[in-house]
Formats: structure tokens, sequence, C-alpha cells
């Protein structure tokens, strides 16, 4: 890929990574909505993953109006390597992430930072807002109220999961992220970075205000059909988390496996059996059979009729 720079290096605060794929509907609302944050202190990151459409003129005419826009050209390679991309060039002492076809309250950066600085916190989260059609605004907050948790991967595993998996909803320390990357070319990416990510933060902020504005469609890839692919990537999924506690936090391990990789388990054989596919059900089991023999799954974690399924699935 090749990068295009401003004629001199920023160092800001906060560096906001954009991946965009063929978003040129929604690309100059949500470019947008990052440059007028009330907070100023930023760069934007925006990764062009091989548009096809006129994402890439879009992106051009607005990076030579704000020096704050770094772009990132490469091949198509996916969501996760676009955050990739971006993440081994930023520049800013914290990391959020945005969707290029959804947008950013006015003072998102801003409250979620102020949080930050106000709790030393280590990953800040707020609500976010669901957008199903361009009437659909999100009413900034100018008041900030929050609440903190110190044990940041126990809030994120809690049965509730009221703060979500999702990535684009928080702010993160770039020293907290490491060399954590994202898993290339799966679908459910969020909910591995960060269950590696929130292992190593000491502490979580929580602002219940819904200050992201999350571009909401039925027709959407995540709410597809259950195929051989997805179930592919949870397995994927499930063994990347293991290989990075098995290293990194091997103490914790017990308590991922009977929480998260167990609901896990229950997606994606609650998943199987709504798609009613003899064949995928038959790849589902030889799935499981594999992660049980590698100890990789419980019944520890499971409701009554969920350890039942597991049982019937493991036969």
């Amino acid at each position: 890929f090749f990068i295009v720079m401003s004629d001199f290096e920023l160092m800001p605060e906060i560096s906001v990574i954009m991946p965009v794929y063929n978003t040129a509907e929604y690309l100059e609302k949500s470019i947008e909505s990052v440059l007028n944050q009330t907070y100023a202190d930023f760069e934007l990151i925006i990764i062009n993953d091989g548009s096809t459409d006129n994402s890439a003129e879009i992106i051009s005419r607005y990076a030579a109006q704000d020096k704050r826009i770094k772009v990132i050209t490469q091949a198509n390679q996916g969501l996760s390597e676009a955050r990739n991309s971006g993440m081994a060039i930023a520049k800013g002492n914290f990391i959020a992430f945005i969707d290029s076809d959804d947008f950013y309250a006015c003072n998102f950066l801003g409250q979620l930072i102020c949080a930050q600085k106000n709790t030393s916190a280590d990953i800040i989260g707020c609500d976010y807002q669901k957008i199903r059609s361009e009437k659909d605004h999100i009413k900034p907050v100018n008041k900030l109220s929050y609440k903190i948790y110190a044990d940041a991967l126990g809030i994120l595993l809690n049965k509730n999961n009221f703060i979500h998996f999702n990535v684009w909803n928080k702010l993160y320390k770039r020293e907290v992220i490491g060399d954590i990357r994202f898993v290339p070319h799966i679908y459910y990416e969020d909910w591995v970075f960060n269950c590696c990510v929130f292992a190593q933060a000491n502490s979580f902020v929580w602002l219940k205000d819904k200050l992201y504005g999350y571009n909401y469609s039925d027709n959407s890839i995540m709410r597809s059909s259950f195929n051989e692919k997805k179930l592919s990537d949870y397995v994927t999924g499930i063994k990347e988390v293991h290989a990075y506690f098995a290293v990194h936090a091997p103490e914790k391990w017990e308590d991922i496996k009977k929480t998260r990789i167990s609901r896990t388990v229950k997606m994606l054989m609650n998943s199987t059996l709504r798609a009613k596919d003899e064949n995928l059900r038959l790849k589902t089991a030889h799935a499981l059979h594999e992660l049980q023999a590698d100890n990789l799954i419980t019944y520890r974690g499971l409701s009554l009729i969920n350890r039942v399924k597991l049982y019937c699935f493991l036969r």
C-alpha cells in the first residue's frame, strides 16, 4: 500500500482510524462528523481498502482540505487488515475507531477524552444509537456522567454485556493495545480483539450516553444467514483468544472459557439450528468435537437448555 501524509508530522492526542470500502453514500457525513468534533487534537487515518466506487475521490477531496487527515490506499484486504494498517502508522496516545458508514456525535471525542483525563482509565466507552434512516440523529450530551470499573475484563465479560464488544464506541490507550492486532479475514473480529486488550487494561470507564451513530441495516452481512464461513470464524476466534491468554494471561483463561467462550458456543449452536441445514449441523458438530478435544470449550457457563444442545452436538 502507499500512504499520503501532510508536509509535517502531527503528534496528536488521539488517532481516529476509519477503514473505507465502497461506502461513498455515507462517507462525507462520516468524515465530517470526525472533522467537526468539539475536541480538535486528533489525526484521522482513512484507509481506502480497495474501494471501487467513488470513495477515493471523496477521501482525496477532504484530505486536501484538512492536514489532520492521513490516507492509506491499499488493495482490498478486509476490515481487520485495514484497521491494522491504520494502527501501524497511528501517532496518538489514544486510539479510536469509526466505521465509514457511521458517525460520531459532535462531542464524542471530547466526552471520552475528558472522562479519561478525570480518571486515568485505560479504556473508555459509551453507548450508541442505531441509525435506520437519514432522519435519525444523535442529540449531543454536554453533561459528563460516567462510571468507573476497576476490573476492565470482568465488566466486559459481564453476562449482561451492556458495554458491547464493538471497538468503534471506545477510546483506547495506545500503550494498552500494544502489539495486539485484529485477526485478518474473519467476521466477529471485535470480540477477539477486545478480549485481549481488556485483559491488559487496569480500568474501564463507561458513559451511558449515546454518542455514536451506528448505521443499522437488516441487509448487512452480519445479519445474513449463518454459513460455514461464519462457523469457521467463530472457531478461529476461540482459538485465537486461547492462544493469546495461554501466553499473556493463563490465570484468566478458565474465566474466559466459562463466560465469553461459552457465549460464543451458544451463538454458533443456535445459529446452526436456525439455519436448518443438515450439512452445516454436521460441520458444527465436528468443530465442537475438535474444540472439546483441545479443552477449549466447557459446559460451565451454559444454561441447562444450552448444555443439552451441546451434549446433543457432541453425541
